[in-house]
């Protein structure tokens, strides 16, 4: 699986860690539940590239199939912009 580039969080010195991801994506959607967010986390460990959710939409579907497709592409869009965000030198 094609993982999201990390060159731009190398440049501010540390990567997020997931309970960081998991703390901005619930306080963004408040109403995912929070059990279903951890496990797309721990599952999957980086957000995908864009060219590789259809293989983490797979995998997620066959190994968390209580989490729906649109929960999962929520929290896997809300954890993209939480490393975006987190990349810029300016955002604490």
């Amino acid at each position: 699986m094609c993982i999201r580039d990390r060159r731009t969080i190398a440049r501010v010195g540390e990567e997020p860690d997931l309970a960081e991801a998991a703390a901005y994506i619930q306080g963004e959607r408040p109403k995912l539940d929070e059990g279903h967010v951890w496990s797309v986390l721990m599952e999957l460990g980086d957000p995908p590239g864009a060219e590789a959710e259809g293989l983490a939409l797979d995998l997620l579907g066959s190994t968390h199939p209580e989490i729906s497709t649109k929960d999962v592409k929520l929290i896997l869009r809300e954890w993209t912009a939480y490393v975006d965000l987190a990349g810029q030198a300016d955002w604490e």
